[in-house]
This record gives structure tokens, sequence and C-alpha cells, in this order.
């Protein structure tokens, strides 16, 4: 084998949760650059069926599905229909999140579940189904999105968020070491500031602070720049890939530097 095949996702199928935000659509997109096919997982069904339409014109395989990530029961629909579908799943890319900053003194315990619900549960619910997949059949790569707030402060309101991501990474070693005998790797990537459409609203948004808000997130990272979304793929490319094979229990910093300094 050439070690160029490493990377090579051909005949893998890959479940992807939030594909159609700002940063699923990207990184679907790679793995359909990479031989895969794709599952467009959205909560809405325009989106999903949107986001698998664009990767078909571009000539990737994919298909749509929806499900509201917070619903156990639609998860286990979801993955059940993506199974029947696709025969198989290979990859669990967990992309599924959305949220504003909320000040810890201020957020209602609805809120607080309800940011745990999305970041965190949804998160174990996907693995533990797709878990059940892959164990019987013996192979399977999963994917989790943290992110650099799991390892450091960031003091924007982000209390439940950064608690819930520290839960991804916690969850992510924990599957890893249950399943590493079973053929499974587990790993997550925690990236910094990503300049998505979600993200440009939190800015234009005074209530967070507008420009006061960008600048101090340029001004812990590094490059002095904010992440962009293609600058994802690479990671997750790797991560689901034979490349990986190796790699299990990993939380892959993908933050520009933040979390050195």
């Amino acid at each position: 084998m050439s070690f160029r095949e490493l990377f090579d996702l051909t005949g893998k199928h890959v479940l992807a949760t939030g594909a159609g935000g700002g940063i699923g659509t990207t990184v679907c997109r790679g793995f359909c650059d990479f031989g895969a096919e794709v599952a467009c997982l959205d909560i809405s069904e325009e989106i999903a069926n949107r986001t698998a339409n664009d990767l078909v014109k571009a000539g990737g395989k994919a298909i749509p599905v929806v499900c509201d990530v917070r619903d156990p029961k639609q998860v286990e629909t979801a993955v059940a229909y993506v199974i029947k579908k696709f025969g198989k799943i290979d990859v669990l890319m967990n992309l599924a999140g959305a949220g504003k900053p909320i000040a810890a003194v201020d957020v209602t315990i609805e809120q607080w579940e309800g940011i745990f619900n999305v970041f965190l549960r949804s998160t174990f619910l996907f693995c533990q189904a797709v878990g059940r997949h892959m164990l019987e059949r013996g192979k399977g790569s999963i994917i989790n999105v943290s992110s650099v707030a799991s390892v450091i402060a960031l003091g924007y309101g982000t209390a439940g968020y950064s608690a819930a991501k520290a839960g991804v990474n916690g969850l992510t070693r924990e599957l890893a070491i249950e399943w590493a005998k079973n053929g499974i790797r587990v790993n997550a990537i925690a990236p910094c500031q990503i300049d998505t459409p979600g993200l440009r609203d939190t800015l234009a948004d005074p209530v967070y602070g507008g420009e006061k808000l960008l600048k101090s997130f340029l001004e812990i990272i590094p490059r002095g720049a904010l992440g962009r979304p293609d600058e994802l793929v690479g990671p997750c490319i790797f991560l689901a890939s034979d490349a990986s094979s190796i790699v299990t229990g990993h939380v892959l910093m993908v933050d520009a530097g933040v979390s050195i300094k």
C-alpha cells in the first residue's frame, strides 16, 4: 500500500451531526472529497436537504437526515436509518451544537440543562447508538468536537459551554479505553474561535460587545486571526482515516496555539 492511501476514505460511510452548520458543511465536503459517503444530519429538513444536495452537485455522495439531537428517540431512529441506507457506519462525526454566551449569574437551570443537552448529552447519545453498531462490526472511528474552552477559561459567559466541552473530553477518553480492544477509536478536536456565520451573528449583536468581543478573541490567538472552517478538515480527515490507526483517546488542539499561551 502506498502511504498516499492512508488518508483515502473511499468506501467509508460517515454520519455527521450538525452537518448544516458553518463548520459542518465544510468538514462534510472534505469527507466527500476524500471518497466517503456522508449522511448529513441536521435539525432542519431544509438545511439537511440543501447540504446533501450541494455535496452531490459537487460530485460527492451524500444523503440528508433530519434529527433533533436532544431527543434520544430521534437519535436512535436516525442512526438506524443511516445504517439501513448505508449498510454500515465507519465514522461518526459529532458536530452538532448551537447557543449564545450567558453570564453564569444569569443562566437558568433550564438554559444550563439545554447547553448540556446540545453539547454533551447528544454527543453521548450518538456515541452510544453508533458505538453499539461499531462494536458488532469490530471497527470504527468516532470524532467528537470539543473546544479550547474545555482546557482554558474564556470568561465570555461560557461557563456552561466550557463545562459541557470538558465533559466531551472526559467522555472521549473513557470511551476510547472502553472500546479500544474492539477496534474502535474515539478522539476529539478542540478548536479555537472559528469564523462561522454563527460567530459573526454573535459579534454583530451589541449585547455581546461586538468589535470589543472580537478584539478580545484575537488577543488570545497567537497568530491574531480567527480559525477558518477549512482548517478543521485536515484534522478530521486524519482522525477518520487509517493515517491515525494508532491514535485514540486524544483531544487534538486545533486552536492556533491558544492553549499554550
